[in-house]
Order: C-alpha cells, then structure tokens, then sequence
C-alpha cells in the first residue's frame, strides 16, 4: 500500500541531531509515512547515522548527493520531486516533532481538500533542546487573536495582509502541504540565499486555504547561524528583501500598513549596512534599482530616511559613519 505522507528530511551538516530528528519521525502516532532522508555531502558523520537508521526501518530511503548542492531549496526541490505520498512533511534535520504533529495535520488536509497547507505553533529551542517560547507572542505582533486558536481561511487574504512584512510560516518542520499544492506552484527559488521559504509558502498559500493548529507540537532550533549574518553583512537580505516585496504584489495590492513597515525596516537596515559593512557597491545599485521600480517616489523617501539618521539625535549618524568608516581605520594607522 502506498504511503499517505511523504517525510523528506534534507540534512547538511547535522549529525549531531539526526537522531533525535529521525526517531521523532518514526515514532508519529500516524504511521503511514515513506520517510527520504537526503543528505547534502556532509562532512561529518551523518551518512553513518542515516545508514543506522535506514538498516532498522524499510519506511527509510536514503538520496545521497556526491557533490554539494549550496542550496537548502535545491534539496526541497529534489525531496518534493521524489515524493510519494498525497502529503509532503519537510522536516528539518536540526528540529524535532512532537509525535502528534503528523495526526493533527492530517487531520486538518484530510477534512477540507481546499486546504493546501496546515502548520502549527512551534516552540523555539536553543542548540540544546532547551525550550524558550513559542511563536505566539511573534505573530501576536501581527494580530493579538488569530494565532491563538485553530483557524481555516483563505490564504491569498493572509499573504495580502501580512506577508509583504513577515512571514507567518518561519519553520518549514511546521508545515503539512498538499503534494497537488505543490507541483500546481512549481519549485522553490533555489536563487534564494534567505527568503527563498517565504516566497514558496505565499505561492502555495495562494492557491487556497490554509489551516493552522495553535497547539505547539514542532520544535524549531536556533543556533547560531553564520551564513545568516554573512548574508546581512553582504547585502544579500537587503537585495532579497526588494525580491520579496515586488513577488507579493502578484496577490494582490499589499496591506498598505505593512508595507510600508516593511519599506521602513528595509531603510533602517540599508543605512546600518551602508555604516557598518561593506556592501559591495553593485549591491546597493540593485536595492535601489528594485525600489525605484515599485516606488517612483523611493529615492526622495530614502533621502529623508537616511537624512533622519545623519542628521537626527545630535548628528549621531553622522558620528557613526565618521567614527567607523574614517576614525577608526586613522586611528589604526596610527598605533
């Protein structure tokens, strides 16, 4: 009998959770799964884990790549493309599951073939396992009420609304998807360094319904995360960001408060980067080549923007950028 729900477990670098990550999957309460553990040329010792584990379950189908991709999408991609099952479950191979996540959402595709995507709360957990909050209090920054009970509604009105200034969906471990859903949407942007999940979550959310359960049953960790910071330091959030923003506006006119939070947050961090790194200056010509195109205007609001933070608090910008871009390399010189 053919499995109902596809598990793909893209794995880079992680052996040190695979374990509890695999047994987390095994042992749902809903059983009926084929499980595609992908592993990405890792260094360390995962394949030794996955070949544990594969030798104890027949669920169990090891894809091991010979070279590595560079792309958490491109191992989305070819997991989905490989998948079975009427359902697709990405599990992140650093988080872990309560082991009624997979009944739950189920439960909630199963009832409502318009629903395209079901997720739930999750709960935040250092390199430890140590848990330190859910996402409630995240997106009851968005709306004090909706995210805390179930819910089932129209998921281009969520992307509308919120998705031009957060993304409501931040762990794909969360996540239940319809595989119809998925091959109707196409691949994940595999271009994407860091927003590559956000722009694949409203696609699908467009063509339907989603469906959420408040009660927290994926565990997401966090831990420190250098490509992240390399990507703010290089530009490469603030060229993403603009990406991000232009694709929303295929679902419809944005939320015009968000958007324009999230054209300010995008300002606030231009300037931070334009003090602090060295963005290269090609960089800086895009974000602001991708601004002018959605905003005739943008380019007299980003010069009262970053006018305010020269010139604004006692000149403290202006301090900034001397201190940083000119006094400390003098002073250096100097020693």
């Amino acid at each position: 009998m053919s499995s109902k729900v596809s598990v793909v477990i893209p794995n880079y670098n992680h052996a040190r959770y695979l374990p509890q990550r695999i047994e987390s999957v095994l042992n749902q309460s809903y059983a009926n799964m084929e499980v595609l553990l992908l592993d990405d040329c890792s260094p360390d010792a995962s394949r030794d884990v996955i070949a544990r584990y594969a030798a104890l379950d027949a669920r169990i189908q090891s894809v091991l790549n010979e070279e590595n991709s560079g792309s958490t999408f491109r191992q989305w991609n070819k997991g989905i493309a490989l998948a079975q099952g009427e359902y697709v479950w990405l599990a992140e191979s650093d988080d872990y599951a309560d082991l009624g996540l997979l009944a739950a959402l189920v439960a909630r595709l199963d009832a409502d073939p318009c629903v395209m995507l079901a997720y739930c709360d999750s709960w935040d957990v250092n390199e430890d396992g140590v848990a330190v909050n859910t996402w409630e209090p995240f997106l009851a920054e968005l709306d004090p009420d909706l995210w805390k009970q179930d819910f089932t509604v129209d998921g281009a009105a969520l992307v509308r609304r919120y998705m031009s200034y957060r993304n409501i969906i931040p762990n794909a471990s969360a996540v239940l998807l319809r595989r119809s859903a998925l091959l109707q949407a196409g691949p994940a942007d595999a271009t994407m360094k860091v927003f590559g999940d956000w722009l694949y979550w409203a696609r699908i959310l467009a063509l339907g319904k989603v469906a959420y359960v408040a009660q927290p049953l994926n565990y997401f960790r966090t831990h420190r995360n250098n490509v992240r910071s390399r990507t703010r330091e290089d530009g490469t959030v603030l060229v993403e960001t603009t990406r991000m923003l232009a694709a929303m506006r295929q679902y419809g006119a944005p939320d015009p408060i968000y958007y324009q939070k999230a054209v300010e947050m995008l300002l606030a961090l231009w300037f931070h980067a334009t003090v602090y790194y060295k963005v290269p200056w090609a960089r800086h010509q895009t974000i602001y080549r991708n601004m002018m195109a959605l905003e005739s205007g943008f380019s007299g609001r980003m010069a009262r923007t970053f006018g305010r933070q020269l010139f604004g608090n006692k000149f403290s910008g202006i301090r900034m950028l001397l201190g940083d871009k000119l006094l400390r390399p003098l002073r250096q010189q100097l020693k």
